[in-house]
C-alpha cells in the first residue's frame, strides 16, 4: 500500500457511514479518533487511511473549532488530530481549552506547516502528544496515534536537538569543544583556567546529560547532535 503524505488529494463526503453490526464490537476496543481540519481532501483523505489501520477508528471530522468544542463532550474520543491553522480560533487555543476541560483523558496530535521551535515548545507546554509536520507521512501519524495512547510524547528531532544544546551550560559545551580537540584534563584545565577537578566535574554532569559512558562517547553525540562542528586543519592549529 502506498504511504503518501496526509497533503494527497483523497475525495470523498466527509462522513462516517459505518453501521454494519459487524464493526460495534471492533469499534469499542478501537483507539476512537477526531479530526479537525478546514481543509477537507486532507482531512478526508487522512480519515480514509485511519480508517484502514486495525484498532483505529475515526469517530466524526470537524471543519471548524467551535462545532467540535461544542460536541467533543457527547463523543468518546481517544485521540484528537487537528491542525494548527484553523477558522475562528487556532490550534493552540483549541488544544488549550481542550486540555483544560479533559486533561490527559483525552491525547492531542497538532499538524502544522510551521515546525518553529517556539510552536513546538508552545504545543508541548499546552500538553500535546505529539507535533509533527504536515509533511508527515500516514504511518508516522498512526505511530503518533498509537504511541500518545501509551502516554508517550513524541518530540520533532529538531526541537530535541534544542533541547540537548539548552541542557549543557557554556562551560560545559566549552569542555566538550575542548574534549573533541584530543585534550587531556589537565591541558583543559590550563586553557579554560579552571582546576582539573572542575574539569572532572563538568565531563561527569556531559556525560549523563548526553547519556553516553566516556569522553568518546560524548564527542560522537556531540557532533550528532549538532553541538560540536567538524573543524579545518587551519582552525585546529589555532588552538595547538
Amino acid at each position: 500500500m502506498r504511504d503518501e503524505g496526509i497533503n494527497a488529494g483523497h475525495r470523498g463526503d466527509g462522513r462516517d457511514n459505518r453501521t454494519d453490526p459487524s464493526t460495534i464490537q471492533e469499534q469499542s476496543t478501537s483507539i476512537h479518533v477526531v479530526l479537525l481540519d478546514d481543509h477537507p481532501l486532507v482531512m478526508e483523505g487522512l480519515k480514509n487511511r485511519l480508517e484502514q489501520e486495525p484498532g483505529i477508528h475515526v469517530l466524526r471530522t470537524y471543519a471548524h473549532p467551535q462545532s467540535l468544542l461544542d460536541e467533543i463532550g457527547k463523543l468518546r474520543a481517544d485521540v484528537i488530530i487537528l491542525d494548527i491553522s484553523l477558522p475562528q480560533m487556532d490550534g493552540f487555543e483549541v488544544a488549550g481549552r481542550l486540555k483544560k476541560q479533559f486533561g490527559q483523558s483525552i491525547k492531542i496530535i497538532m499538524l502544522s506547516g510551521y515546525m518553529y521551535d517556539e510552536f513546538v515548545h508552545k504545543a508541548f507546554d499546552l500538553g500535546v502528544h505529539a507535533y509533527l509536520s504536515k509533511q508527515s507521512t500516514y504511518s508516522q501519524i498512526i505511530n503518533a496515534v498509537k504511541q500518545s495512547m501509551l502516554g508517550h510524547v513524541l518530540i520533532p528531532e529538531h526541537a530535541l536537538t534544542a533541547a540537548k544544546q539548552e541542557q549543557l551550560t557554556p562551560m560545559e559545551r566549552e569542555v566538550l569543544k575542548q574534549v573533541a580537540q584530543e585534550r587531556t584534563n589537565k591541558e583543559i584545565a590550563q586553557v579554560l583556567a579552571i582546576s582539573q577537578r572542575t574539569v572532572e566535574y563538568h565531563l561527569t554532569s556531559i556525560t549523563q546529560k548526553l547519556g553516553v559512558r566516556s569522553r568518546i562517547g560524548a564527542v560522537a553525540k556531540g557532533y550528532e547532535l549538532g553541538l560540536l562542528t567538524r573543524m579545518s586543519s587551519a582552525d585546529e592549529s589555532e588552538f595547538r
